[in-house]
């Protein structure tokens, strides 16, 4: 059973497992700790969790003694550094999975010595845990362990790091998401075995041999040495997935090896997805009121359902598919409809779902397994592409808006315009009854060659799919504009690409209706590999851009006229979080720090 950590209520019990994390824990299918708690707690193991512990020292990560198995770090559903740090190197002051929204400790005044969430929060909870119990068993997860594995790059430091585990020295890394591996690790430590020496799916660990027949990348040092090599490394990483094959990365005389992912069914997820969740804070069966405010990542995806996991699209910069999969798997109907029914018994449900959908909500029932295309959309629909998919999710979404007690379902995932211009129908639907004053989509860029390389339809699709957006709003009651999710800097722009895209915003009328962002390289994305080499992945010379003030130079390039030309009612654009304000800031990334190729 999961019982309230000592750090809050000051008494020592023991436990298989203690799970430590840098945010209060959240008893929602949203949220990572509370899906690897009750998984465990689901296979008869007894659970602790510490929540916010001081990490300056090892005190609090010292109040629930030492587990029974291993000791586990949850860091949170994104890399610390994307959520501590803005794509220019500016500092956040708010952590979304914070009470309030407050990236610092009450009892401290603000400084980077006092965030809740330190910068790479596995390096450093590894370390309190270390200090604190010794040498524990030590598994560590999440996408920031999913996505470090390998050598990487750090944004923030500009420079390549060496594999996670050898800067956290845990046992193991949890791969992907890691409801299943997670209790075969338990299992494995209860009978005895040597953590460090598991060779479970969808784990990684250090070995000082190499394995049989594995994908073997360049070592870690080369890597750190020639950054170009990330793109060698990411595409070796991908050729090894699709053949099922373990991959090895050389690191300091020894070897990260990373067992092929674990495979999750629909029967897995219906499975998880009907634990019971409270979907409030605090622990799974304590009754006692939430300390604190709840915090504004659990306000915004209470009454959220996700239907499916996985990706089939493969955008070069996104790291969904490579956490999830690149296979769509998708929950079955009767289990989706069981979770709304449990939220409909919560205390606080008013009859608002905020989403019904995943990583691109369509994609329900899109399951497929064919072929080894890198993307199911791109540079168009696959012909294996399951199209009855989106079909099927709007067959869902009318189902629930049916439903007793339901008052509206709104949309609050992702989707693919390219499959949506395939099915009209869903489009209106989801203009009629499931969107607010705008329909938030993502054509990412104007500009073909840069589309390709982020695995993306070329702008010819997204012409299209403005003008079917605009006929059918014509038909509505209501006025519903398009709010286009862009990104400058991607790995192949230049200055007048740019241009050309404000052009074509604006012959478009969608000029200062834009959310656009600078492009972030975060680890292990195909986009990060070019970035980093200046190459494509057929190893073309494409152009990159570091320099900062030229970067933001480009995205105000897109919104500089917002207030002479953005219509009445628009988004704002949060330019602001990112750029700043007045010319170069103390804080912002040296635009000229280069690096070797």
């Amino acid at each position: 059973m999961i019982r309230p950590a000592a750090v809050r209520y000051g008494a020592h019990v023991s436990f298989d497992v203690i799970l430590f994390m840098p945010a209060p824990f959240t008893d929602h299918p949203s949220f990572p700790e509370a899906l690897i708690a009750r998984s465990l707690e689901r296979a008869g193991f007894s659970v602790g969790v510490i929540e916010q512990p001081h990490w300056q020292s090892a005190d609090d990560f010292a109040r629930c003694g030492r587990p029974g198995l291993f000791a586990g770090i949850v860091p949170g559903p994104v890399d610390s550094v994307a959520l501590n740090f803005t794509s220019t190197g500016k500092r956040r002051n708010e952590d979304l999975y914070q009470p309030e929204g407050n990236a610092y400790f009450p009892d401290m005044p603000p400084s980077v010595s006092s965030r809740i969430r330190p910068d790479r929060t596995l390096t450093v909870f590894a370390s309190r845990i270390r200090e604190a119990l010794g040498p524990v068993p030590l598994v560590i997860g999440g996408l920031e362990a999913s996505l470090r594995r390998f050598a990487h790059w750090d944004f923030q430091q500009q420079a390549i790091r060496r594999p996670i585990l050898l800067d956290t020295r845990a046992d193991l890394v949890v791969s992907g998401m890691g409801e299943l591996q997670i209790v075969e690790i338990a299992r494995a430590a209860a009978r005895g075995e040597i953590l460090s020496d598991a060779d479970i799916p969808g784990t990684v660990r250090i070995a000082k041999t190499c394995p049989d027949n594995p994908v073997l990348l360049p070592d870690a040092a080369a890597v750190a040495d020639t950054p170009s090599l990330l793109l060698t490394q990411y595409l070796d990483e991908h050729r090894a997935i699709r053949e099922g094959r373990p991959v090895v990365q050389p690191a300091g005389g020894r070897f990260v090896v990373s067992q092929p992912p674990m495979v999750y069914s629909r029967e897995d997820l219906d499975a998880i997805y009907g634990m019971p969740f409270t979907r409030a804070h605090g622990w799974m069966r304590d009754t006692r009121p939430t300390e604190g405010a709840p915090t504004p990542a659990l306000l915004m995806n209470r009454f959220s359902v996700t239907t499916h996991r996985g990706c089939a699209g493969g955008c070069a910069f996104c790291s969904i598919a490579a956490h999830q999969g690149r296979g769509v798997v998708s929950r079955s109907r009767a289990s989706i409809l069981n979770e709304i029914g449990a939220m409909q018994r919560h205390p606080d449900w008013r009859g608002v779902i905020g989403d019904v959908g995943g990583a691109s909500a369509e994609m329900w029932e899109a399951d497929c397994a064919r072929c080894q295309r890198a993307s199911c959309l791109s540079p168009g629909l696959c012909t294996h592409y399951p199209a009855p998919g989106a079909q099927a999710w709007q067959s869902l979404l009318k189902e629930i808006r049916s439903l007793d007690g339901i008052r509206q379902v709104n949309l609050g995932s992702g989707v693919r315009y390219e499959v949506l211009l395939e099915n009209p129908s869903l489009l209106e639907d989801l203009l009629r009854h499931h969107s607010g004053q705008f329909l938030r989509i993502a054509p990412e860029h104007t500009e073909d060659h840069i589309l390709s390389l982020m695995k993306k339809p070329p702008f010819a699709v997204f012409e299209r799919f403005v003008h079917l957006f605009e006929t059918i709003v014509r038909r509505l009651p209501r006025p519903i504009r398009l709010a286009p999710y862009l990104i400058v800097g991607h790995p192949g722009e230049t200055a007048g690409d740019v241009v050309r895209m404000r052009d074509k915003l604006k012959a478009l009328g969608l000029f200062g209706q834009a959310d656009v962002q600078i492009f972030t390289p975060t680890p292990g994305s195909l986009a990060t590999a070019m970035y980093c080499s200046g190459q494509d992945e057929h190893g073309h010379t494409i152009a990159v851009e570091r320099n900062m003030v030229e970067l933001v130079r480009r995205q105000r390039m897109l919104i500089d006229s917002e207030k002479s030309e953005r219509k009445p009612g628009a988004p704002r654009l949060d330019a602001g979080r990112d750029a700043p304000k007045h010319g170069k800031r103390k804080d912002a990334p040296r635009g000229g720090k280069r690096f070797t190729r």
